[in-house]
């Protein structure tokens, strides 16, 4: 036989559970949704009484739209009250308040945050005001697990429309007077036609501390500049209402605050953290006359408006920026150490290109996942390191004049824009070498240091192996070195790399990481090149190159390299000792020291170079017009 019907049970958590424990126990989140509901209702004055103990009143009033008894009845009593259905998404607005708001979003979406007085005691009041009317309620808990309503009054009132919602406070007062401030300020003052008072004082921006806010200024060229106002209430709230940009006009909010058109919606995912933590305040008196109106936006072909939104946006975009970049870094650099083993095989150029493209993606694209990021920069790495470009000008190199035009079939696979790539590497390592010539030759020791630089940006002078491997100037090493020879450390320009100016010369070191094979991770130095200029008065001898082992043993001696480090020294001068001119090794050749003249590693390079800019650009497979125009175009740069 069928069962009777059975009535749900309610566990005594219910009420809880279904509101949210912050609204129903957190004092904090229950005074911002009791006030958010005095917004949703069209007010344009709020007063609080802040209770101070426990037996005090706690009282929300304001001057809203108010309730009849049915609209009560249906809007609190209806568990999961659907807002955006019976009120849309915006606030009912009295009419004596139209001409002073306007348009303005609904803070509240389910009913929930209503019932925020539970934090406080139980039951509490609510004596609303409408349509000649003024009805009083209670709501309490009926034994701990579903709620009740009780009409306990009315009383005719000929006009005016307001709420109150009132509690004799039995919970002890975990947020103090001045935290009630800080917390409504933060959240209430972007619409200056919306004041809150506690316990009489009203609420400015003098209530919200300095380390929860800041100014930055937008500077527009003939206009002036817009002082913009950002608060960070440094928690997450549930969501971005009274979030993101609000536009003040003359003590007028222009709109909504919102993240929506504001040119840094892409900026800030609406499901971020981010989107419901900053708040920044627009002073754009200077765009009085753009104003439309019904104070519900600018003018959008505006002239003033248009330059000014876009320096606005600007900076707004910068501060973000500047907010999540340690963010960025950190995730950067788990990327990089991913994308390692691939990494490792490109070269400067390109790794430069990969680093530029991840950290654009990261500004751009703030709401990629880190994983797909990641996945996205290893394809990345692999694709560039697949193909070498560079390698290209060893392959160029080895061939004959004649050899070059049989590789017409083999460059179709490059088009025009990489053979003009291919033109400006090679345009820029010839420059390169003419700039070393003429240092050279000089007899002055600034001119010795001045090499170190070029040096740094031709390391492919000294080898093949150069073109692809990733070398970096070390501070560490270079440190060590200044220690060891008890010179201070200069500092010279942001595009000089660090290295160390001894008495008679200066050391760069460039150093390529060791990876494990086991996680990718960097375990230490795999190799090391050592170039140390001398000044043109000391000829290279067995002192010079036993400096170079120096180097090399305290480095060893530091732990900064081991003895399966593969170090090169470089020893380059003007001139070398008789029967000085021999490599010397050390460490069973896991040490070798070169010495060089300065003639001689100009002659090498210029040979490797086999004068490919000039056998290049009168090759067939690069006789085309567009060739031809960008040749052109750098030669009339040049002149000029």
């Amino acid at each position: 036989m069928p069962g009777k019907k059975q009535p749900a049970l309610f566990e005594d958590r219910f009420i809880e559970s279904f509101v949210g424990s912050s609204i129903y126990s957190d004092q904090r989140t229950a005074i911002i949704e009791l006030v958010a509901n005095a917004w949703d209702a069209g007010a344009t004055s709020v007063h609080v009484d802040w209770p101070k103990n426990v037996g005090d009143l706690l009282s929300i009033r304001d001057n809203g739209h108010g309730m009849t008894e049915l609209q009560f009845m249906k809007r609190f009593r209806t568990l999961a009250y659907d807002r955006i259905k019976e009120q849309t998404g915006f606030a009912e607005i009295p009419s004596d308040h139209l001409q002073m708001i306007g348009k303005r979003a609904a803070f509240g979406r389910n009913g929930k945050g209503r019932l925020g007085s539970f934090a406080f005691g139980d039951p509490f009041f609510v004596t609303t005001c409408r349509d000649g009317l003024q009805n009083q309620f209670q709501v309490t808990k009926d034994q701990s697990t579903v709620l009740a309503f009780q009409k306990v009054g009315e009383s005719e009132k000929n006009n005016g429309h307001s709420t109150e919602i009132y509690v004799t406070c039995v919970n002890r007062i975990s947020l103090s007077e001045d935290d009630a401030r800080k917390e409504l300020g933060m959240r209430f003052l972007t619409d200056p036609h919306f004041e809150v008072r506690l316990n009489g004082q009203k609420i400015t921006f003098a209530d919200i501390p300095e380390d929860h806010m800041n100014i930055i200024d937008a500077d527009v060229p003939g206009i002036g500049t817009f002082s913009i106002r950002v608060i960070d209430i440094q928690a997450t709230d549930k969501n971005t209402q009274q979030h993101g940009i609000a536009w003040h006009v003359k003590n007028r909010m222009v709109g909504e605050c919102t993240w929506k058109g504001s040119g840094s919606e892409y900026l800030i995912d609406g499901r971020s953290s981010a989107a419901k933590r900053y708040i920044f305040i627009v002073n754009a008196d200077l765009l009085e006359q753009a104003v439309t109106p019904d104070w519900n936006a600018f003018y959008p072909t505006d002239p003033a408006y248009k330059k000014s939104l876009s320096a606005i946006h600007k900076a707004i975009r910068q501060h973000l920026l500047s907010l999540t970049k340690e963010q960025r870094e950190d995730a950067f650099v788990e990327i990089e150490i991913a994308a390692r083993p691939q990494l490792k095989k490109l070269g400067v150029v390109k790794r430069e290109k990969w680093e530029r493209f991840i950290k654009g993606v990261q500004e751009e694209c703030p709401s990629i996942a880190q994983d797909d990021l990641q996945r996205l920069s290893i394809l990345l790495a692999t694709l560039e390191s697949s193909e070498s470009k560079y390698g290209l000008i060893e392959l160029l190199a080895k061939s004959n004049a004649d050899q070059l035009d049989d590789l017409h079939g083999l460059l179709q696979r490059w088009d025009v824009d990489f053979a003009k790539i291919v033109l400006d590497e090679i345009e820029y390592r010839t420059t390169l070498l003419e700039r070393l010539q003429s240092k050279v030759i000089s007899k002055g020791t600034d001119e010795v240091q001045e090499l170190q630089p070029l040096f740094h940006r031709g390391l492919w002078i000294f080898g093949p192996e150069y073109e692809t491997i990733q070398f970096t100037s070390n501070k560490g090493m270079t440190a060590v070195i200044q220690s060891l020879f008890k010179v201070e450390q200069v500092i010279g320009s942001r595009d000089r790399p660090d290295f160390a100016i001894l008495p008679d010369s200066t050391v760069g070191l460039y150093s390529l990481p060791k990876f494990s094979d086991d996680d990718g991770g960097e375990v230490g130095i795999s190799r090391l090149t050592i170039i140390e200029l001398k000044r043109p008065d000391i000829a290279i001898g067995d002192e010079q190159k036993s400096q170079a082992w120096k180097y090399v043993s305290e480095l060893l001696k530091k732990g900064y390299i081991t003895r399966d480090t593969k170090t090169t020294c470089f020893v380059l001068g003007t001139a070398i000792e008789q029967h000085e001119s021999h490599e010397r090794t050390e460490l069973d050749g896991s040490v070798r020291i070169l010495p060089m003249t300065y003639d001689l590693v100009i002659r090498r390079a210029k040979s490797r170079l086999l004068n490919l800019y000039e056998k290049i650009k009168h090759a067939d497979f690069l006789k085309d017009a567009r060739i031809q125009q960008y040749l052109f175009e750098k030669s009339q740069q040049e002149l000029f």
